[in-house]
């Protein structure tokens, strides 16, 4: 087996893993019937800080 085959193996063994464990929770969060607003961070990440405002 060549390096490049073992090493897209590697990576995607894992990503494959990870889409399959999230699949049921992706698809549970889906089907919530209430609007669960803006503090869900699946739906509205806060990836990057809060700038404060300087007024």
């Amino acid at each position: 087996m060549s390096t490049p085959m073992y090493v897209t193996g590697v990576v995607l063994v894992p990503v494959t893993l990870v889409i399959a464990l999230a699949t049921p929770f992706v698809l549970i969060h889906y089907r919530i019937p209430y609007e669960h607003g803006p503090e869900c961070w699946w739906c509205h990440p806060h990836l990057l800080p809060r700038r404060r405002d300087t007024r």
